[in-house]
């Protein structure tokens, strides 16, 4: 049984950009946005001679809201290279050299109170009592349990973009590459302190209900194509990943513009990210358009 588990939750990190790319669409508005809502960008203009394009994926979204279509599937193969948050899935074993507790263990992060707390809610949503919960969790950093809880929300089937994506781009011999490494990934939350990975912990435990509720809104807004709603969507109680926002999400999308720009000039690049990467005045539509490219929605 202690295997099994294990096997069940550590083949979920394999989406290391999971939890990063769901708390993406919880930030703050301004009062500037792209003035029309697609999923998909045309990149032009700047110079390149071939335009590229910028496409915003969920990371992980059930069956029914997933949306596929030929055309856009069309242009993925005529891309000369393929751009991902990271250069495709990560290797299990590359992922577990990040998430893995080196001189301390899960429960050290937290008071006794709270580790009360966490093992009530595993017993009732993962049906794991104390000894099992530590057999699977005690020597993964705290993140795991965060990633965890958000991946418990997705109850139906699941479809992943990158999967789909890095399928087509191995198919056609299209290069992989990634705007960020795992690591990078990872050190964005061992950067927190101590105390704020444990209130990710204890938000993502504490509002499992209404999280359920907002990710099955936002895979309705992607649905739609509609990036502006899902921008506007606040996380209202805030919480460690609202107070973060430079971290989780602004510095990140400042740090992929250099990269973007050179992907472009060198032929016709497929962009993929969050798609709660793409709006406001730090997204990444406006900051190409400051660097001088002409960005056109393309509805799919």
């Amino acid at each position: 049984m202690k295997l099994k588990m294990k096997k069940k939750y550590f083949n979920s990190f394999a989406l290391i950009g999971l939890f990063i790319g769901l708390t993406s669409f919880l930030y703050k508005t301004t009062d500037k946005e792209p003035v029309q809502s697609s999923l998909l960008w045309k990149i032009e203009g700047n110079g390149i001679k071939n335009p590229s394009y910028l496409f915003g994926t969920m990371h992980m979204i059930e069956k029914e809201y997933f949306y596929f279509p030929a055309e856009l599937e069309k242009i993925v193969k005529k891309s000369s290279v393929l751009v991902m948050e990271i250069a495709g899935i990560p290797d299990q074993m590359e992922v577990m050299q990040y998430v893995l507790l080196k001189d301390e263990t899960f429960f050290d992060y937290f008071t006794p109170a709270q580790k009360d707390t966490i093992l009530a809610w595993a017993q009732e949503k993962m049906k794991l009592d104390e000894k099992a919960f530590n057999a699977t969790f005690s020597r993964l950093k705290p993140f795991v349990v965060v990633q965890t809880a958000s991946q418990m929300q997705f109850m139906g089937k699941i479809e992943s973009y990158e999967r789909t994506l890095e399928k087509i781009a191995t198919e056609k011999k299209i290069k992989i590459e990634g705007l960020e490494t795992v690591a990078d990934q990872m050190k964005i939350f061992d950067d927190l302190s101590r105390q704020k990975q444990a209130e990710m912990v204890m938000e993502g435990i504490r509002d499992g209900d209404k999280a359920a509720d907002q990710i099955k809104l936002l895979q309705q807004m992607y649905a739609r194509q509609n990036v502006d709603s899902m921008y506007q969507y606040i996380h209202q109680e805030g919480g460690v990943i609202a107070t973060e926002q430079n971290v989780f999400l602004d510095q990140r999308n400042i740090n992929w513009i250099p990269k973007i720009k050179n992907y472009a000039s060198k032929g016709k690049a497929f962009i993929a990210v969050g798609a709660g990467h793409l709006g406001g005045e730090n997204g990444v539509i406006r900051l190409l358009e400051k660097e001088g490219y002409k960005l056109t929605p393309v509805k799919i």
